[in-house]
C-alpha cells in the first residue's frame, strides 16, 4: 500500500489518514509495527484498542459515544421500540452492541437491526424499506456515511416513509455533513432529527470559512453555491495543526533518537483550542463533550438542543438546567411528536384467551347476549389488563376470545403455546410445568385464603391487661366464692378459736384476709374446729 511505501522509501515520521475504516485497521497495525504515529479521522471499531495499537491516534469522536444521546432522545418521547439501519462496514457495526445495551437500560428494544451494503442498489433499498414499512415500529435510527444515507432517504421519500407518523433519527456521521448537503438531499430529509459535535462560532471559524470558500471558488470556478466547511473538515484541520504544534513545541526532527515514540508522546501531550473545539487526546482518542441536536427543516438544519453526558439534553447551552428540547418539526410537517408505533398493514388485533368458568366470577366473568350473539368479559383480571394496555405509549388493538365452560386451563395455555392465541388473561396458577411452555407476568394478587375478622382495640398498653384472660362474670363469680370461703371459715372458727375473736371490724378483716390470701397460697395452719 501507499502507506507502507511512504514509511519504507520516503522515511516519513507520521501519517495523517486514512479516510476509510478498512484502510484504518491495516495502517493501524502497520504504524504499530514500524513505530510510526498514525493520525486518522476514519471511523473505526472498538477492536482497535489503545493497548493493541498505541501508535494509532483517532482524531475524530468514536461512533459509540452517541449511543447515550440516542437513548435519551427515545426516552424523552417515550418510544420503546426502534429499528436500526446501519452501514455494513466496521464503522456501521461499531455502534450496534453499545446502542442495544444502553437502550435496554431505558426499557427500549431494537426490533430490527439491518445492515446495508455500501453498494446497495435501489431495488435492494426498496425491498428493505418495504419490510420496515410492513412492521409496526415507526422509529428508525440511521447510522451510515452521508452518501449511502442520502440514497436511503431518497428511496424512503419515494416509498412515502417521510410522511406523518414516521420518525427518522440520523447519527453524527450524517449530521456532521449536513452543511455540505445539496438542495435535493435536503428535500428528501425533511423532519429528520440528527446531531453533530458542537462547534463554537468563534472568529477563527468565521475567518476559516471565508478563506475556505474563496479557495474553493478559485479551484472550482464553475460552482456558484459553495457549501460551508463540514465538521470532519474542521477535525482534519485540527489534526494537521496538532501534529505541527507537537513538532514545534518539542523540537522533534528526523534526527531525534526514537523519533516515532518521541513524536507520539508529543502529540498525546498537545492540547489547544482548535476550530472544532478543544483538541485533547485521551488514550489515543479525541474527547468530545457536547453534541448539538438539529432538525432538518427547509434548506437548513435548525438547532433544537444540546447534549452532554453530565447534563443530558437541554435547550440552551448557557443554561444547562433548562432541560428538554425545542419544538421539532417531524416528517409530514407535524409539530406533535409521533407515537412511534402503528398497526401494520398486515396486522390483526391481539387474541386474548380468557377462561369461562362457573362459580366464583369476581376475577373473570364471561356473559353472553343471546339477542346480539356477543360475549362480554369482565372481572378484576380483565380490569388490570385493560388498564395496562391503556398505559402503553402506543395503541394496541385486541379482542377477548372466551373459552367454553368445559375448557381447562391447560387447554387455554396450550393455545398460547401453539400461537393460536397471543395472550391469556385470568386466574391462572403458575407452575413449573406451565412455565416450560409459556411466560408468565409477575403475580398481581396474593395466593391463599384470607379471613375477615372484627378489628378490636389494641389494649396491650393498659395496666388492666391481666384481667383479659377471664370474662367479667367469671372474675366476679371467683371473687364471690373466695369471700364465701372466708365467711364459712370465720363462721366455723370464731366461737372456739381465739384468733377469730375481736371487734366486729377485726373479724370482718379476717374474712377479707382469708378471701384474698386464698388466691395466692394454701394455708398450713390447723384449725380448732374438727368434725368427728
Amino acid at each position: 500500500m501507499e502507506a507502507d511505501d511512504l514509511i519504507r522509501n520516503d522515511k516519513v515520521q507520521a501519517i495523517i489518514g486514512p479516510l476509510t475504516s478498512a484502510e484504518a485497521e491495516y495502517i493501524a497495525y502497520l504504524g504499530n509495527r514500524t513505530l510510526t504515529p498514525i493520525l486518522s479521522l476514519a471511523p473505526v471499531s472498538a477492536a482497535l484498542a489503545p493497548s493493541l495499537t498505541p501508535f494509532f491516534l483517532h482524531t475524530a469522536p468514536i461512533a459509540s459515544s452517541q449511543a447515550k444521546l440516542i437513548a435519551a432522545i427515545l426516552d424523552m418521547f417515550k418510544w420503546r421500540t426502534a429499528s436500526l439501519i446501519y452501514e455494513d462496514s466496521t464503522y456501521g457495526a461499531g455502534i450496534t452492541p453499545e446502542l442495544v445495551y444502553i437502550l435496554q437500560g431505558y426499557n427500549t428494544r431494537v426490533t430490527d437491526s439491518l445492515a446495508l451494503p455500501i453498494d446497495a442498489t435501489e431495488s435492494y433499498l426498496d425491498t428493505l424499506l418495504y419490510h420496515l414499512k410492513e412492521n409496526s415500529t415507526r422509529v428508525f435510527i440511521v447510522h451510515m456515511l452521508p452518501d449511502l444515507a442520502a440514497r436511503v432517504f431518497h428511496r424512503a421519500s419515494v416509498a412515502n416513509m417521510m410522511s406523518d407518523g414516521y420518525v427518522w433519527i440520523a447519527t453524527a456521521g450524517i449530521g456532521s455533513a449536513v452543511d455540505s448537503l445539496g438542495p435535493d438531499r435536503f428535500h428528501d430529509m425533511q423532519g429528520v432529527v440528527t446531531f453533530r459535535p458542537y462547534v463554537p462560532a468563534t472568529d477563527r471559524v468565521m475567518n476559516f470559512t471565508v478563506r475556505f470558500k474563496e479557495r474553493f471558488l478559485l479551484e472550482n470556478s464553475g460552482i456558484r453555491d459553495v457549501p460551508n466547511p463540514s465538521v470532519p473538515l474542521l477535525w482534519a484541520y485540527d489534526t494537521a495543526w496538532s501534529l505541527a504544534a507537537a513538532i514545534n513545541k518539542y523540537s522533534v526532527s528526523s534526527s531525534t533518537p526514537g523519533t516515532g515514540r518521541t513524536l507520539l508522546g508529543a502529540v498525546l501531550n498537545t492540547t489547544f483550542d482548535g476550530l472544532a473545539g478543544r483538541f485533547r487526546l485521551v488514550n489515543g482518542q479525541l474527547q468530545l463533550s457536547t453534541y448539538e441536536v438539529v432538525n432538518i427543516i427547509g434548506k437548513s438544519a435548525r438547532t433544537v438542543g444540546f447534549w452532554t453526558p453530565e447534563s443530558g439534553i437541554f435547550k440552551n447551552l448557557k443554561a444547562t438546567n433548562e432541560k428538554g428540547i425545542k419544538q421539532i418539526l417531524w416528517p409530514g410537517d407535524l409539530a406533535i411528536a409521533p407515537s412511534g408505533w402503528s398497526m401494520s398493514s398486515t396486522g390483526r388485533p391481539l387474541r386474548i384467551a380468557v377462561p369461562s368458568r362457573l362459580g366464583f366470577n369476581q376475577l373473570v366473568e364471561v356473559s353472553y347476549s343471546l339477542r346480539t350473539n356477543t360475549s362480554f368479559v369482565t372481572g378484576y383480571c380483565i380490569d388490570v389488563f385493560d388498564a395496562l394496555v391503556k398505559n402503553l405509549p402506543y395503541p394496541v388493538a385486541y379482542q377477548y376470545v372466551p373459552s367454553t365452560i368445559y375448557s381447562s386451563y391447560e387447554e387455554l395455555l396450550s393455545l398460547v403455546f401453539e400461537k393460536k392465541a397471543d395472550v391469556m388473561v385470568g386466574d391462572t396458577t403458575i407452575s413449573m410445568s406451565r412455565m416450560n411452555k409459556v411466560a408468565f407476568t409477575m403475580p398481581f394478587t396474593d395466593t391463599g385464603l384470607s379471613m375477615i375478622v372484627v378489628l378490636k382495640k389494641d389494649s396491650s398498653g393498659s395496666m388492666w391487661i391481666f384481667l383479659q384472660p377471664l370474662t367479667s362474670t367469671l372474675w366476679i363469680t371467683s371473687l364471690a366464692f373466695f369471700f364465701l370461703t372466708g365467711f364459712v371459715v370465720w363462721a366455723i372458727e370464731h366461737r372456739i378459736n381465739p384468733e377469730f375473736h375481736g371487734t366486729p371490724w377485726q373479724q370482718f378483716g379476717i374474712i377479707f384476709y382469708f378471701a384474698f390470701s386464698t388466691l395466692v397460697f394454701s394455708h398450713s395452719k390447723y384449725f380448732l374446729h374438727v368434725r368427728c
